[in-house]
């Protein structure tokens, strides 16, 4: 099984990275950034070789992570690798507010019940990208629920309401008739009473939290401080590839708990205009190696797909899992070597249209209209009994005993209920 980019880069995941240059370490840093403030503050922290403090903030608002959320989390990795201090923000308090970047509507409240359990499920998905047990783990709560009014008002008298009305994103919700809550408006201020209070060297996040993060440094220079680097990644295009960012709500992600076989698929379905950044996003990937493994992509793309799925499965499950998961991938949808493990036994009333047998068989995890757009396609297909027969009308009737392929990576059989 050829895979030089899998070797390569699954070689590194476990390297200690502190004897690496600052050159070195900002060329795996900056092909991860959409955005750094500032490049230069950056490369004369690295240069000091101290330990630096990294901080990281997350409001546990769901149960269930994707590989976008995890972006982040490969900065706190590579940092962890080089020997600095992690600082892990579970934003129990912020998380009844809800940050309202890129929001085009208000969230809803969370009961402290809610939160505690999110906070349980993000621990055990992120377990596996840095080790838990060498990172400080902090609840915002214990600064921020206690905070003298006093002293909430000293933040946030450098912070301009003229700043703040002008942000795109709130005037696009006043425009659209939701309003924004000053609960909300105050967001950016309880996030930088965070670094107030850690007082951290680096920050990383998504570029959604740009506006934050300036207000951040704002008022930390305001008090005094030193402001804060900050290290943002860009926003994870969805496996669809329609330049949907992923998210749950498009059932365009990949997420971090699920099978390493439903993992590897999923990346198999990626278009291959996104397979360069998302190798870059969660593999170590040096400045100077892009344009070589740009070229590999371009000349084999799907060779380069498997090499990714791999890499991403063995980032989450480790490497034997990874290499199984190729190996049932190319059992089953390169040999067409199907075996009775491979289905998923759907029970229900038959016999019935297959539009409604395959929403039923996806439970959710597809749309009506991407499975619309999947018959469409000539992708859903009857197997047994001779040479499989495309299914291209979703009014077409599935019988009992049917089994069938819906895309590369589902295999249904139908049983009457």
């Amino acid at each position: 099984m050829e895979a030089p980019w899998f070797s390569r880069l699954f070689g590194r995941f476990q390297e200690p990275l502190g004897t690496k240059s600052a050159g070195e370490f900002l060329s795996l840093l900056r092909p991860k950034a959409k955005e750094i403030i500032t490049n230069a503050e950056l490369e004369g922290l690295l240069k000091k070789k101290r330990k630096l403090k990294i901080k990281l903030g997350v409001d546990p608002t769901g149960s269930e992570l994707h590989l976008g959320h995890a972006m982040p989390l490969m900065f706190l990795r590579l940092f962890q690798r080089a020997g600095h201090e992690i600082h892990f923000i579970i934003g129990d308090f912020t998380a009844r507010i809800g940050d309202p970047s890129g929001r085009t509507d208000k969230r809803s409240d969370l009961s402290e019940r809610e939160i505690a359990k999110n906070m349980k499920s993000y621990e055990r998905q992120i377990a596996p990208i840095i080790n838990l047990k060498k990172i400080k783990i902090h609840k915002n709560s214990k600064w921020l629920a206690g905070m003298p009014l006093g002293e909430f008002l000293k933040v946030t008298a450098s912070v301009s309401f003229g700043e703040v009305a002008q942000r795109e994103d709130f005037r696009a919700r006043v425009r659209a008739g939701s309003g924004v809550s000053l609960r909300e408006a105050n967001y950016s201020s309880l996030m930088a009473i965070d670094s107030l209070h850690l007082n951290p060297d680096i920050e990383v996040g998504g570029i959604d939290q740009l506006l934050n993060f300036m207000q951040t440094r704002e008022i930390m220079s305001a008090s005094g401080k030193k402001p804060e680097v900050i290290l943002a990644t860009p926003i994870l295009e969805g496996t669809a590839g329609d330049g949907r960012k992923m998210s749950k709500s498009f059932h365009n992600y990949i997420a971090l708990g699920a099978a390493p076989d439903d993992q590897f698929g999923l990346v198999m379905s990626i278009p291959d205009k996104l397979l360069l950044s998302y190798f870059i996003s969660f593999g170590d990937i040096f400045e100077e190696e892009i344009h070589e493994l740009d070229s590999y992509v371009g000349r084999a793309p799907f060779e380069a797909k498997k090499e990714l799925g791999m890499l991403i499965v063995a980032l989450l499950h480790g490497e034997k899992k990874a290499k199984k998961a190729r190996e049932d991938f190319e059992r089953k949808f390169s040999s067409r070597a199907y075996q009775k493990g491979d289905e998923v036994s759907v029970s229900l009333s038959l016999p019935a249209p297959l539009l409604d047998a395959l929403l039923h068989a996806f439970g959710g995890k597809l749309s009506k209209s991407r499975i619309r757009a999947l018959i469409r396609q000539r992708a859903v297909r009857r197997i047994g009994g001779g040479a499989p027969e495309t299914l291209s009308d979703e009014s077409a009737s599935i019988a009992d005993g049917d089994l069938i392929k819906a895309g590369k990576l589902n295999l249904f059989r139908f049983k009457k209920k």
